[in-house]
């Protein structure tokens, strides 16, 4: 008998040593799911926030909204279900449409949105340059224009001076 109670203590003993990996493992799946949940939108209307992150703050509720969980568990189901990382996104895709992107993808029209920013950089650098050339050519046109004029007549100069004369005096 003793024998049997020191198997069984022994198997008891293995058990809950193993059982903070079982929680570990449990725990990193659920983090996992909430990591996939970051890259779908919420659907829940109140925010713009992912489903990982969604939380309502303020007020009588605060923390996830029900859609967010929901959304978290089917990702957690189809992790389940032994799914890639790919596959679990394009399935919350197609359940909740392209809308639930958080950013557009990298691919196919999708990459747009990644190519616009750059291009609006470079055609405003090439305007800013465009502007600033012709603002300098200007500049030098009127540069040699005054310094190639002649100076000023005396009659041209007195006739001035009475006009602004006049003017100050009215």
């Amino acid at each position: 008998m003793t024998r049997a109670r020191r198997r069984l203590t022994i198997a008891f003993a293995l058990a809950i040593a193993a059982a903070p990996a079982a929680v570990v493992r449990v725990q990193a799946e659920i983090d996992h799911a909430h990591e996939l949940g970051k890259q779908i939108k919420c659907s829940c209307g109140g925010c713009e926030q992912s489903a990982g992150t969604c939380y309502h703050v303020g007020g009588a509720f605060s923390g996830p909204c029900d859609l967010a969980k929901t959304m978290i568990k089917e990702i957690q189901g189809h992790l389940d279900e032994r799914m890639t990382d790919k596959q679990v996104i394009a399935a919350m895709i197609k359940e909740y449409g392209p809308a639930a992107y958080m950013e557009p993808p990298k691919e196919g029209f999708g990459l747009v949105a990644w190519l616009m920013p750059g291009l609006y950089l470079v055609a405003g650098a090439a305007l800013v340059i465009f502007v600033i050339s012709k603002w300098r050519k200007r500049g030098a046109a009127a540069e040699t224009a005054v310094g190639s004029s002649k100076t000023v007549s005396p009659e041209m100069l007195e006739r001035a001076r009475l006009l602004a004369q006049k003017a100050t005096e009215e």
